[in-house]
């Protein structure tokens, strides 16, 4: 994969943590000064930001594998709070509908992955593509005054896109409902989710069937179906300065009782993956 796909798609990982809360009439920029309040007039508020950094992720060639890769580059920075297109730690999003405590939109999410060449229980096997998710999502506050505070529903159904070698093939649709907890510790920003995930049979296939012309000895042929897809809980930590943001986060993924629990692509039921980056903000 070339540098710029990885620096794109690490965007869509990180720089979601280390940007701006959308900036509702009755809430406060998540990357606004320590003395800011929610009684702050909305000039606080910039319409965008810009700026570029760099950003790194560790963890498995995709789950289920015991392979780690590692990806550093540097990666452009763009936050923008429109009324209706927002990009913000949610990644980047469209509103098609909101009331006090429910929102529909439209977001976006990815997932890197590494040449199947360097992932040797891949061996021989068709080169696997990252990722690039799109579709609806449902958020439904829970307790907080606004979604950037406290425990929310965040219910995403999207469509899933292999992108590489040049090509971008459809590989299926996943579900993602999480139960999210947001909050402000000091100066820092945290979040944790924790959800489980279900999948089409074409995104299983993607990672975790065999077939019978790419079967050896310790690798049997096998065929994955549709269903449940595992759960992972995960925590992120940001902050921001004067012309700096800072993230941080750490995922863990459970696998035990997938569909494809017993595809000889599946090493482990446990992984873990981590990553961070630093922005400069120019504008």
């Amino acid at each position: 994969m070339n540098l710029s796909i990885r620096a794109l798609l690490l965007l869509c990982f990180i720089s979601g943590a280390a940007s701006a809360q959308t900036a509702d009439d009755d809430a406060i920029p998540e990357t606004a000064p320590e003395n800011t309040t929610k009684t702050a007039p909305a000039t606080t508020v910039k319409t965008w930001e810009a700026g570029i950094g760099i950003g790194a992720i560790s963890g498995p060639d995709y789950r289920g594998s015991k392979e780690y890769s590692h990806y550093v580059a540097p990666i452009p920075y763009f936050i923008y709070r429109g009324k209706y297109i927002q990009t913000d730690r949610d990644g980047v999003r469209g509103k098609l509908f909101t009331r006090e405590d429910i929102e529909l939109n439209l977001s976006m999410s990815a997932s890197i992955t590494p040449e199947s060449d360097e992932n040797k229980l891949r061996e021989g096997m068709p080169e696997l593509y990252s990722t690039v998710e799109f579709g609806p999502a449902l958020n439904i506050n829970l307790t907080g005054d606004t979604f950037r505070d406290g425990w929310m529903m965040h219910l995403p159904l999207r469509g899933v896109v292999a992108v590489g070698g040049g090509d971008a093939d459809y590989v299926g649709w996943l579900v993602h409902p999480q139960l999210a907890f947001r909050t402000q510790i000091e100066k820092w920003n945290f979040s944790f989710r924790t959800g489980v995930y279900y999948a089409s049979d074409d995104y299983h296939d993607h990672y975790y069937t065999v077939a019978e012309e790419y079967a050896t000895a310790s690798r049997p042929v096998f065929e994955a179906d549709a269903g449940y897809s595992g759960w992972s809980n995960s925590w992120a930590l940001s902050r921001a300065f004067d012309d700096y943001r800072i993230a941080f986060f750490i995922r863990y993924d459970n696998l035990r009782g997938a569909e494809f629990e017993d595809s000889p692509l599946v090493e482990t039921t446990d992984s873990v993956a981590g990553g961070l980056a630093l922005i400069w903000v120019i504008r």
